[in-house]
């Protein structure tokens, strides 16, 4: 993720240490998943950068061709991870100059 906030020009505010984050066992499979398709998010460079969210068709033939057997509840789970990002995403492009 580093990566792409590089390449979009986005600088954290601050180096803030977390420690360790904790989630609930219930979505680990769509957090192991949103980490393995993470790199499918789109972007428009048009006038300026704009991120358009996880590209479904992509993340599909990553489906299909990783034999990946897909609960309807962790494909809405990893949905609103992607749209999440891409929300938090776009606001730390609007404030670039």
């Amino acid at each position: 993720m580093d990566d792409e906030m590089r390449l979009l020009n986005i600088t954290p505010d601050a180096s803030v240490n977390i420690g360790p984050i904790e989630f609930w066992a219930e979505h680990e499979n769509a957090i192991v998943w949103w980490l393995q398709v993470q790199d499918l998010l789109r972007y428009s460079h048009n006038q300026i950068t704009v991120c358009e969210g996880l590209d479904v068709v992509a993340v599909q033939a990553d489906v299909v061709m990783s034999g990946r057997q897909v609960d309807p509840v962790d494909y809405q789970k990893l949905r609103l991870i992607g749209h999440t990002v891409t929300s938090l995403f776009n606001e730390q492009l609007m404030k670039q100059p």
